[in-house]
This record gives structure tokens, sequence and C-alpha cells, in this order.
């Protein structure tokens, strides 16, 4: 067998808990467990898949000891699918799902005994998760996507006037669907991104200015 494979265990429990410690503070649905059990299985199945290949496979017919390997990385795309949410037309947990794939890869280079490149990953992965969010932050300017529904009393360019009046407010309209129930009522559905500093109070005030404006849903 692999000599001491505890070590490896012991490596990516400690690695994952590194990563998952990171996605707890920051609330995510995957947190410091999740990371920590998904490194340690990982980490075993590296070292029994390296195990089965050398010493207990038949001589004449070796085993591929990456097959084990690869089913746990394509596994954890299932694990990861579950950290992701969709709120409206906002797609949520990308980068924890991410972080899952990645901590499962890191749990198998802990137990094939590439501790170096292990270490080295998780410094890479909590490097971006914190210091890249900071930055992003700081220097990019943060906007955040919304559908509106909206239902007016229908007149000449009443969809212009909205597309314009969001516009002086630095809301973009990605998208827009309308639909007339009746002759004088028109349904708007638009996808808009707004920036993050103008408040929800704020949009929903802009719109009701508009005198033909009856009700409205944001989500």
């Amino acid at each position: 067998m692999i000599a001491d494979p505890f070590t490896g265990i012991i490596c990516a429990a400690i690695l994952g808990s590194l990563i998952g410690l990171e996605r707890e503070i920051h609330g995510q649905p995957a947190g410091l467990r999740t990371h920590m059990i998904l490194a340690v299985g990982a980490a075993v199945a590296a070292i029994i898949s390296i195990s089965y290949s050398q010493f207990l496979s038949n001589p004449d017919l070796p085993s591929d000891p990456g097959r084990i390997v690869a089913q746990v990385v394509s596994g954890v795309g299932f694990l990861g699918a579950g950290a992701i949410m969709k709120a409206g037309v906002t797609v949520k947990g990308l980068t924890t799902a991410s972080s899952l794939w990645t901590t499962a890869i890191i749990g198998i280079a802990c137990g094939s005994k590439y501790y170096d490149l292990a270490c080295f990953t998780t410094i890479v992965v909590i490097l971006i998760l914190s210091l890249i969010s900071y930055l992003e932050n700081l220097l990019m300017t943060q906007y955040r996507t919304h559908t509106l529904k909206v239902t007016l009393s229908d007149r000449p360019g009443i969809v212009n006037e909205i597309k314009e009046t969001l516009l002086m407010y630095k809301v973009k309209v990605e998208s827009l669907n309308a639909r007339m129930p009746n002759k004088k009522t028109l349904k708007l559905e638009l996808i808009v991104r707004k920036p993050k500093e103008l408040a929800m109070d704020k949009l929903i005030n802009i719109l009701n200015s508009i005198d033909e404006a009856q009700e409205m849903e944001i989500e």
C-alpha cells in the first residue's frame, strides 16, 4: 500500500478546511464541513485507486489508476450543481460550485502525495476568493440584474419614455418583452442592470414617476 496514506488524508482535510472556511464566512451553502469532507473523500479515492493499480490488480491486466479519480471529478459536478441557485435572472453559487470542484482536485493531489502542488493551489484559490473579490469591489462598478414587470396604460411612445427615464439613472435595459391583454393596457417585462448604489425604493419611485404606471413587480 502507499506509505503513510493518513498524511494525505489529513493534509486534504486541512487544505479543504481553509477553502471551506472562506466560503463559510461569506455565508455560502457549501461551507467548512462540506469542503473538508469532499477533500478527504477525494484523497481516499486517489489512494485507493493508486493502491488498487499497484497491488491488487492482475499483473497481466494492470488497471488504470486514473479511472476512479476521473469518476470523482465527474461526480463532484453533481454536488456543485446543488450549490447553484437561480433567483429571478440572477444565478448564484457558481463560485462555490467551482471551489467544490477545485477542492476535490486538491484532495486528489493530497492522496497522490503531491503535497506542494496541493498547498500552492489552495493558496491560489483563497487569494482568488478573497483578494480578487476585494479588488473587484474596489475597482469595478458593481451592477445588479433584476426583472421588472410593469403594467401601464398604453399610449404612443411610452416604451421609449421608460427606457430614456431608466437610462438617466444609468439603468440599462438588457431585454424587453411586451404584451397587451386589451387595447388600453400594456404589460412590460424588462431585464435591467442597475448600479449597486441605486436603491430598490429609488428604482420604484423612478417608475412611479410615469403617470401611466399602474402596478409593478421587481425580482
